[in-house]
């Protein structure tokens, strides 16, 4: 078995991310606002500190809780 790039890494830490943001959030809808402003300050802290890689991890999933393809609005 080989070892994941960082590329194969990225991609399963962003679907950890979307599967336990949808469950919460069809679970109950409310959560959905507070996450979106919990995700915002985040990608703000990240991008301050420079580190690009996990901001944009971060900002994939703010635009997915905006796509009605991964969450109803």
């Amino acid at each position: 078995m080989s070892k994941p790039t960082v590329e194969q890494t990225k991609m399963g830490t962003e679907a950890v991310a979307f599967c336990i943001a949808r469950t919460l959030i069809e679970r109950d809808p409310s959560l959905k606002a507070p996450m979106r402003a919990n995700l915002r300050k985040m990608w703000e802290l990240l991008e301050a500190r420079d580190d690009h890689g996990a901001a944009d991890i971060v900002d994939t999933l703010i635009k997915a809780l905006n796509d009605p393809a991964f969450f109803k609005p």
